[in-house]
C-alpha cells in the first residue's frame, strides 16, 4: 500500500461526523456492557484503518496517531482488551488534529 502524505480535508470532516454519529447512534440504542464494548473496539479499529495509509515517518513522535496504532493493534489481537469511551473520545479528538494539522490538503 502506498503510503499518503495528505488526506482530502473533506474525506477527514466526513469520517468524522461519520464517527460522531456512531457514537450517538450508540448512545440512543438499548446496548447491553458486552455490546457496548465491541461497539468501542470496532470503532476505535475503524478510526485506524481509515487513515491507515498514511506516511507514518510523519507522524508526531508519541502523538495521537503512534497511539492511535498500538491501541488498534492491541484491540486486534487482544479479545479481552477494552476501550473506555472517555479515551476513545480524546484518543480521536488528537488524532483528527494531527490529521487536519499534518496530512490534510
Amino acid at each position: 500500500m502506498q503510503s499518503l502524505q495528505n488526506f482530502d480535508r473533506d474525506f477527514v470532516f466526513n469520517f468524522k461526523e461519520s464517527f460522531d454519529l456512531q457514537l450517538e447512534a450508540m448512545d440512543a440504542a438499548a446496548m447491553t456492557p458486552l455490546q457496548q464494548r465491541y461497539f468501542l473496539r470496532n470503532l476505535l479499529i475503524a478510526l485506524e484503518l481509515h487513515f491507515v495509509s498514511r506516511d507514518t515517518s510523519a507522524e508526531i513522535d508519541g502523538g495521537s496517531l503512534q497511539e492511535l496504532r498500538d491501541a488498534a493493534q492491541l484491540m486486534l489481537h487482544d479479545a479481552k482488551a477494552e476501550v473506555a469511551r472517555a479515551y476513545l473520545e480524546e484518543l480521536a479528538e488528537g488524532v483528527f488534529a494531527e490529521i487536519l494539522n499534518g496530512f490534510s490538503a
